[in-house]
């Protein structure tokens, strides 16, 4: 075989290999090639927002244990005073708040500034149970508000009975099996509930209490 003759197999065996590869590359695949632009590429679509996290409110302020007019009034409880929690627990993280050996199912907060006093109870025969009601009471006439626990909507202690009815249209007029006045109470009875109490002949709330009993004790350590 001459040298030209060699290099001509040569040569045409690259020829058809190159025809093979090409082949291969191109003959249908569904594969891109190399050499394809970015945009013949899949594109996976990204979202075009991002839910916001949820934040406190900015107007709602933090519990002091030791300050009641920071305590928010709800059907769970008062401040860190919850309805359904342990007694002594709660007690315990209330220095201020005190419980007589001869009533220990009570724990006292004595009056602020002889303006607002409050309690709140465990079953007296459960032994160390679980808290069933707390209470605010006002001492004085020209009781505010302000002076005391209050709920989100801002109705506490001093509120007139139009703004307790404006801030809670759903709430339920009960009258009190002993005593007189009135309560207005909003939740369910038998069910954690608050209860905005009218003495009689009195134009504002002078008592505010949330309990799971079917309305607030008359007494707690009679």
């Amino acid at each position: 075989m001459n040298g030209f003759t060699l290099r001509s197999s040569v040569t045409t065996v690259l020829v058809a290999a190159a025809l093979a590869l090409t082949g291969c590359a191109g003959g249908g695949s569904s594969q891109p090639s190399a050499s394809s632009s970015p945009s013949d590429a899949a594109v996976t679509p990204t979202p075009t927002g991002t839910a916001p996290a949820a934040t406190p409110s900015a107007t709602e302020p933090s519990a002091d244990p030791a300050d009641i007019t920071t305590w928010t009034v709800s059907e769970q409880g008062i401040g860190p005073v919850r309805i359904g929690d342990a007694f002594a627990d709660t007690a315990t993280g209330l220095p201020t708040w005190k419980v007589n050996e001869a009533c220990s199912w009570t724990a006292f907060l004595p009056a602020v500034d002889g303006s607002v006093n409050g309690y709140f109870v465990r079953e007296a025969d459960e032994g160390d149970g679980t808290i069933t009601t707390v209470a605010f009471e006002a001492l004085a006439d020209s009781v505010v508000p302000s002076d005391g626990p209050r709920s989100a909507q801002g109705i506490g202690l001093g509120s007139t009975r139009e703004e307790v009815m404006a801030a809670y249209p759903d709430a339920v007029a009960q009258t009190p099996t002993i005593g007189d006045g009135e309560y207005l109470r909003v939740g369910a009875q038998g069910s954690a509930a608050v209860y905005f109490q009218i003495r009689e002949g009195a134009a504002a709330v002078t008592a505010l209490t949330v309990t799971d009993r079917d309305e607030p004790p008359y007494e707690v350590c009679g």
